[in-house]
């Protein structure tokens, strides 16, 4: 068995003073920040511990009611994609002026793909990291809202374009 010593303040030993066994300063006292090694590599951190400090804070795991979230918006998003492939090759025109613009760099569909993936990745991935921010779980309920409507406008005009066909 193995007893911890450490020196107190007036000199004398304490075998029951655990304090000496950690190492750098108490990570605790700071915050949680929003980019750290564990967001990226599997964290221990899913909520605060106080109530009155959920809002605003970051953490490190992410629940999987928040991972099907975010699989819905990319998956709207992909259906986005191939919706306006479909359109655009039976006549139709983009009506974004910067989409259009990546969708005349090439022939080939791919970069147009590229950057509708990557641009969802980028804001879900920021939207995940701030989750405990009102306006970020507000933001994530909006851009699936708003990909839904989409999807329904999408289908609207599929079965417009079938009646014509």
């Amino acid at each position: 068995m193995r007893c911890v010593t450490s020196t107190v303040v007036d000199g004398s030993k304490s075998g029951d003073d655990v304090v000496g066994n950690r190492r750098g300063p108490d990570r605790r006292r700071r915050p949680t920040p929003m980019w750290s090694r564990h967001a990226l590599f599997g964290g221990r951190r899913r909520t605060m511990r106080r109530a009155d400090e959920r809002e605003g804070a970051y953490v490190d795991v992410h629940g999987p009611r928040l991972f099907v979230l975010v699989m819905g918006i990319v998956a709207l998003n992909l259906l986005d994609a191939w919706f306006t492939l479909l359109f655009l090759a039976h006549g139709g025109r983009e009506m974004n002026p910067f989409v259009q613009g990546v969708l005349d760099l090439s022939a080939h569909p791919w970069p147009f793909l590229v950057f509708k993936t990557i641009g969802i990745g980028c804001a879900c991935a920021f939207l995940v990291l701030t989750k405990n921010f009102r306006s970020a779980r507000l933001g994530l309920w909006l851009v699936f809202g708003g990909y839904s409507l989409l999807l329904g406008w999408h289908l609207y005009l599929l079965s417009w374009l079938d009646m014509t066909a």
